[in-house]
């Protein structure tokens, strides 16, 4: 008998503890605070920043994390790793938001990695910085820590989406600049809800978000990114080649390699821009000491994507992976993305 009352006792003690939950979010809220307040904030600046060679989703995760930490109490700004697309730039523009300022060396910093957790893909220093946390969507990398971090990583379309989901559980509003620079990162990272990365929880942040960004028309918007992401005139080989480029290492994929992604909008463009690219490919090689080079260039207007490589071993890998060439390029159905689609692929076949 008092074993049965005993268990009756605490299942009803449990019973109260999940309906006191369930009826005041403010105790969750609350409770994902003190967690943040266990790790080291200092007396400085917190700087949050995404990758090297930042994209939309990158910069935009920076810039709404940022946000979302100074909501909660803690001094956090977001910065930037480089010179921003012209993607970017008309996103920030478009919902009034200024540029950040570029951090190039993360040593001796506290920070808060956002759509990027591998060094190579960091700016400098970042071996020798306090990283505090990791928000991504994408494996987790090479990055180490001294004392234990936060880290939220998602199988998920973008880290903006991650971001979006911190929003809900600690329960900070989200006003129409912040939805927007969010949904704009959605949309950038998946082809317009496209992509293979697109998840349950990405439909579900579009819809919900989508009201409150003010935009009318959301195909026209991202019609509207997509021709400024494409937008080169210009800019130098250089420039377009390294402006969405990452590096990556023999332990992660097989081999020192680096991927581009660069993008057209009709046929011309696609052969103007692969034909420069694959002039430039020896200069890439050189400049950033890998064994092979890859890229993508992604016509997103009919839908394909030519893969052009240079490097020892560069064609086979290629083929073995996504097919034979057309002469000196591979053309693949879809617009391929570099986490989902390209990298497993050409890892497998420089593995095998």
């Amino acid at each position: 008998m008092k074993k049965v009352l005993f268990i009756w006792g605490l299942a009803l003690t449990v019973l109260i503890q999940l309906s006191s939950c369930s009826d005041n979010e403010s105790i969750a809220a609350e409770d994902f605070k003190c967690v943040f307040d266990a790790l080291d904030w200092g007396k400085g600046t917190t700087y949050v920043i995404g990758h090297k060679s930042p994209d939309t989703d990158a910069v935009c995760s920076a810039i709404t994390y940022a946000y979302l930490m100074r909501a909660l109490g803690y001094r956090c700004e977001a910065r930037v790793a480089g010179e921003l697309n012209n993607e970017t730039k008309m996103v920030l523009n478009r919902f009034g938001i200024e540029i950040p300022k570029v951090l190039d060396n993360a040593e001796g910093e506290r920070i808060i990695m956002t759509d990027h957790s591998e060094l190579q893909h960091a700016i400098s220093g970042m071996d020798k910085a306090k990283i505090l946390q990791i928000i991504d969507h994408h494996a987790l990398g090479s990055a180490v820590t001294a004392a234990p971090l936060y880290c939220r990583i998602m199988p998920i379309g973008s880290s903006c989406s991650v971001v979006y989901t911190s929003f809900k559980d600690y329960g900070v509003t989200i006003g129409k600049d912040m939805a927007g620079l969010m949904m704009s990162a959605l949309l950038s990272d998946t082809n317009n809800m496209t992509s293979t990365t697109t998840s349950a929880l990405d439909s579900i942040m579009y819809e919900e978000l989508l009201p409150l960004t003010g935009i009318a028309d959301a195909e026209s918007y991202y019609q509207e990114m997509a021709d400024s992401l494409a937008s080169y005139t210009g800019m130098t080989d250089d420039e377009i080649f390294f402006s969405d480029y990452k590096d990556y290492s023999a332990e992660s994929v097989g081999s020192e390699i680096g991927i581009a992604v660069v993008n057209s909008l009709d046929e011309s463009a696609q052969v103007n821009l692969r034909n420069r690219m694959v002039r430039f490919m020896p200069t890439a090689l050189e400049k950033r000491k890998r064994k092979m080079v890859f890229a993508m260039i992604i016509n997103k207007t009919n839908d394909y994507t030519d893969i052009i490589y240079y490097g020892e071993g560069a064609k086979q890998a290629a083929e073995e992976a996504f097919g034979k060439s057309n002469t000196d390029y591979i053309r693949c159905k879809g617009q391929l993305t570099r986490k989902n689609d390209f990298v497993p692929a050409i890892s497998k076949a420089l593995k095998d």
